[in-house]
């Protein structure tokens, strides 16, 4: 007997959704924004730390560049990837479920994860990512007895799996092994 699957995150329909974390961008581009204009002024005036305040405006704004030209390109070719139909899919019952924490953390232990057809999946209910990221603790819809039928995309840049269509069928397998959160599975 086939499962009934109910679609619970769908970006396929939609890819112009995917798109870059903009406001998160522009919390980096204003301290850019603020922290040359410190180091002008220092400068300028001849302040004491002008020597100091310039060079990490510099690598702030470099590494800052950097990382928002990246992550920009990676949720780009994502939607590409996803417009063009270079979607993965894996369907099948979890072969183990690890919940996420409902707040983020500062490390990827508190994401959830889990697995299926050999493939895993992890997530954090704090990380901002162009896909799904909705953690069981903070009522996320995946939990240890569903079937999945889960539809990706490899991220060029980070190379993880990001969820661009969930599907699921509840309480349709036996529970997945139980892994607790922030430990390893």
């Amino acid at each position: 007997m086939n499962p009934t699957f109910q679609t619970v995150f769908d970006l396929i329909r939609q890819p112009n959704l995917i798109q870059p974390a903009y406001w998160f961008i522009a919390i980096f581009v204003f301290a850019a924004v603020i922290l040359v204009t410190l180091a002008w002024l220092a400068v300028r005036r001849r302040r004491r730390w002008r020597r100091s305040l310039p060079i990490f405006a510099v690598a702030w704004v470099a590494i800052c560049t950097y990382v928002i030209a990246t992550d920009v390109r990676d949720t780009i070719e994502i939607r590409n990837a996803v417009v063009a139909g270079k979607v993965q899919v894996a369907e099948g019952c979890l072969d183990y479920f690890r919940p996420g924490s409902p707040q983020g953390t500062k490390s990827t232990a508190g994401n959830e994860e889990w697995s299926v057809d050999g493939r895993v999946f992890n997530y954090g209910a704090g990380e901002v990512r162009p896909a799904f990221h909705a953690v069981s603790t903070a009522e996320g819809p995946v939990r240890a007895d569903s079937r999945v039928r889960v539809s990706f995309v490899v991220s060029p840049a980070y190379g993880r799996r990001e969820i661009v269509k969930l599907e699921l069928a509840p309480h349709a397998c036996p529970n997945a092994r139980l892994v607790n959160a922030f430990d390893q599975p």
